[in-house]
């Protein structure tokens, strides 16, 4: 007869942490600030309620984190891909991150409608593409430049993932890729 108690359920707390800033992710991705209530992101994370409050005190805090992580690989990629390899790593990332990750910033644009988002977006290009991107190019407005690369590729990750246009989401990823390159070497040279 085993006397011992029952071994209670360990608890992770930074996994649940991680597990509700997922699930923020996702449906802020998915439905914005507006349509994403602290009980959708439980649910979805299979945790209680309560535990976004104890985790990030409030809803906002919650949103402001999980749409404020994830750009440090941009931010690198930004700062250390030789240009020429640059706008195929960055539509690469894109397509592939943007639908895993939503924590990446096309995910988040269809989620800018709301103030804290549209101000972390806003930091999220200005970082890796401004700060990153604009230093490493020549000529006359840099800055400018290295925006419109940050459009072009979250434009095209918007339509082909989230918006679903006919021609970007069944033409080959190669043949996409051609075109950036041909409207990235205006921008980069």
């Amino acid at each position: 007869m085993d006397t011992a108690e029952p071994r209670a359920r360990r608890r992770d707390a930074a996994a649940t942490r991680e597990a509700l800033l997922n699930a923020a992710r996702t449906l802020l991705s998915e439905h914005g600030v507006e349509g994403t209530s602290t009980r959708d992101v439980a649910a979805l994370a299979g945790v209680n309620q309560a535990l976004v409050y104890r985790y990030f005190g409030s809803k906002e805090k919650l949103f402001a984190e999980a749409a404020g992580r994830g750009l440090d690989a941009a931010d690198t990629m930004t700062a250390d891909t030789p240009l020429a390899d640059l706008p195929r790593e960055l539509l690469d990332r894109a397509l592939d991150v943007g639908a895993e990750h939503p924590s990446h910033l096309s995910g988040l644009v269809t989620a800018a409608n709301d103030d804290m988002i549209r101000a972390v977006v806003r930091e999220r290009i200005e970082r890796a593409f401004d700060e990153q991107l604009a230093p490493r190019l020549s000529g006359a407005d840099r800055e400018l430049r290295a925006e419109l690369l940050a459009a072009v590729i979250t434009g095209i990750a918007v339509l082909r993932g989230k918006v679903g246009t006919r021609a970007l989401t069944t033409a080959d990823r190669d043949a996409i890729a051609g075109y950036v390159d041909r409207i990235a070497a205006t921008l980069l040279h």
